[in-house]
């Protein structure tokens, strides 16, 4: 049985925790969402080189620091997202999203500045980070997710690297898991030497996203 000290700690961990998780998430908009269909199948993603991966936010993802993509599927149809750098030593990295019933924001706020890559990423009773309005519940559910490994002197097995022989292209196929709407995210990951990352430039990715 546990003694009322060990309670006590238990529920002093529990409320830090709380607080932590609440104080860290703030709703934000993207500064760029495409939204992608049977008209509409490119679109260029202005990035930052680390956007996708940075170890100096922790190697999350920075929200504003990468691009942001929507479209819908049917349970079943073969999605193809396919990002190519337009600048050699750019390794595009990219992460799909479900937003399903339980997603009752609007599909254009995000949980907060930062994302995981290969993770759900949800916030219960979200507000607008500018005016502290209420939002409802940001629940976007991971379907997947990978990096260009092709000539990246980096290899992080969690992160999904993929190898096609080209460096600086990324393609991902996938069978939609569920009917609705979908978002997903792209930006660079461990550029190569020849980029200076301290200008903090933007470069473009070409994305081409197909449902059939």
């Amino acid at each position: 049985m546990k003694t009322n000290k060990t309670m006590n700690c238990l529920a002093s961990v529990i409320a830090a925790s709380l607080i932590t998780v609440s104080a860290s998430y703030a709703a934000t908009i993207p500064m760029s969402i495409t939204a992608f269909d049977a008209s509409t199948t490119d679109a260029v993603f202005v990035v930052k080189s680390k956007g996708w991966r940075d170890p100096a936010f922790g190697n999350m993802g920075w929200t504003h620091s990468s691009a942001w993509g929507t479209f819908k599927a049917k349970k079943g149809q073969l999605v193809s997202i396919k990002m190519v750098a337009a600048d050699a030593g750019i390794h595009p990295g990219s992460t799909v999203w479900y937003r399903g019933a339980d997603d009752t924001a609007a599909d254009n706020y995000v949980v907060d500045h930062f994302y995981p890559q290969n993770a759900n990423f949800a916030k219960f009773g979200a507000v607008d980070e500018t005016d502290g309005t209420s939002l409802g519940n940001i629940v976007m559910t991971h379907v997947l997710h990978g990096y260009d490994q092709d000539g990246n002197s980096l290899k992080v097995k969690s992160m999904g690297g993929k190898v096609d022989q080209v460096s600086g292209q990324l393609l991902l196929k996938f069978k939609a898991p569920y009917t609705g709407d979908y978002m997903f995210v792209t930006s660079g990951f461990n550029p190569d030497a020849n980029i200076d990352t301290t200008l903090k430039l933007p470069y473009n990715i070409d994305v081409n996203v197909t449902v059939k």
